[in-house]
């Protein structure tokens, strides 16, 4: 872990050198998680000439102790009015400081502009997000293991999705065994006002309720303070029944769906289920380094309008939503998306999820998701289960 931690580091330093940048403030969790090792409430900074401090209001203890980050660098503060001054007894230049203006609140802000009176700010969020895109061997290990857990998760679900049974019983039963496995609980996006569950289990109509979330099927929950997800409904026979459940192994997210129904599906259905795997089949064929990725979801929109789901793909008429995939990683909606206007090439150790759904208004939703890897000649799918639909 040292020598990982001791890289990440490196690369940001450079970053930050190549774009004229003296240092970076670091302050969301996630990102102080990457460059450290630990999560505790302080600010890490890191300079463009290697130069480190972990400024920690609490939880220095643990810090300490967790972080490969040498101890000398790590101190206790009790805020942020102190920052410049030990920065200079570092010998931390700061007339210009990167700082991560995607998810810093604007009161804390305006309290760096107070703090730092003579600096000026730049945003550093994209050389951070485009660096975590690439993932190490060690990263790499660890999603395969969080994929693991979402495979024997969708063999739960196999087990689990009865006709009559309510959709949040099955929901609560799979998050129950995939913490037991090693699910660490909690899934993180970085998006304003991102909120994620464990998973998602949802039938028939409720697949295609709308939502104010930018997610093609989500379900109603079951309350309007959180309208996602499994709700108090009954699983009915002969319907689609949506499993869409992330893995997560030591922080690490993996995303995968699978498709059931108790007796039989109806040809639509069927046919447009069909469809998702062509779309699927044609990700794995084109993906891999130097593809764009806004050529594959140009094409996937062109191929929905083809077999005539225009009106249906990634989301029900008047919810639809404007990708097919996104990253995966600490967050979930990490670098690359292939989505409508943000064109990415595609590198070797990205790793996103590609989730090519077709919604029905007022009728039911089918599709299917997979996490992969990309390789230098083509794409590695690290979830495993068997992609066929699931009949009970």
């Amino acid at each position: 872990m040292r020598e990982e931690i001791k890289s990440r580091i490196k690369k940001l330093s450079q970053l930050l050198g190549e774009n004229n940048i003296d240092s970076a403030i670091i302050m969301q969790n996630i990102d102080v998680y990457y460059y450290t090792g630990t999560m505790p409430s302080g600010v890490l900074v890191i300079s463009n000439d290697g130069k480190v401090v972990f400024a920690v209001r609490k939880g220095y203890e643990r810090a300490k102790e967790e972080s490969p980050i040498d101890g000398e660098n790590i101190i206790k503060v009790s805020g942020l009015s102190k920052l410049p001054d030990i920065l200079s007894d570092y010998n931390i230049k700061y007339e210009t400081v990167g700082i991560e203006t995607d998810v810093l609140p604007t009161d804390m802000f305006f309290r760096l502009q107070k703090t730092f009176k003579n600096s000026n700010f730049k945003d550093v969020s994209h050389l951070i997000r485009s660096q975590r895109a690439i993932k190490s061997p060690y990263e790499i290990e660890k999603l395969r293991r969080s994929a693991q857990i979402l495979d024997c998760t969708m063999e739960d679900a196999k087990e689990l999705v009865r006709e009559g049974k309510k959709e949040i019983e099955i929901s609560a039963e799979l998050e129950f065994r995939a913490r037991k496995r090693g699910h660490v609980g909690r899934c993180r996006m970085r998006g304003f006002n991102g909120e994620m569950l464990m998973g998602h289990v949802h039938s028939g109509t409720r697949s295609t309720a709308p939502s104010g979330f930018l997610k093609p099927t989500t379900g109603i929950g079951i309350s309007p303070s959180f309208p996602d997800g499994a709700s108090i409904y009954k699983i009915e026979r002969d319907t689609p029944v949506i499993v869409d459940f992330l893995g997560n192994y030591d922080g690490y997210m993996t995303d995968e769906t699978r498709l059931f129904v108790v007796g039989k599906l109806d040809k639509k259905f069927e046919k447009a289920y069909d469809f998702c795997c062509e779309v699927m089949n044609y990700l794995e064929e084109t993906a891999k380094e130097g593809a764009s990725s806004l050529e594959i979801y140009n094409h996937c929109i062109e191929l929905a309008k083809k077999r005539g789901y225009e009106d249906s793909f990634m989301g029900a008429k008047g919810n639809q939503v404007p990708f097919v995939g996104h990253g995966v990683g600490l967050e979930i909606d990490e670098y690359p998306f292939i989505a409508k206007g943000l064109d990415f090439e595609l590198k070797e150790g990205m790793t996103f999820a590609f989730e090519p759904k077709v919604a029905f208004k007022g009728e039911g939703a089918v599709g299917v998701e997979n996490t992969f890897l990309v390789r230098k000649d083509g794409v590695e799918s690290l979830t495993k289960y068997p992609r066929e639909i699931v009949y009970i």
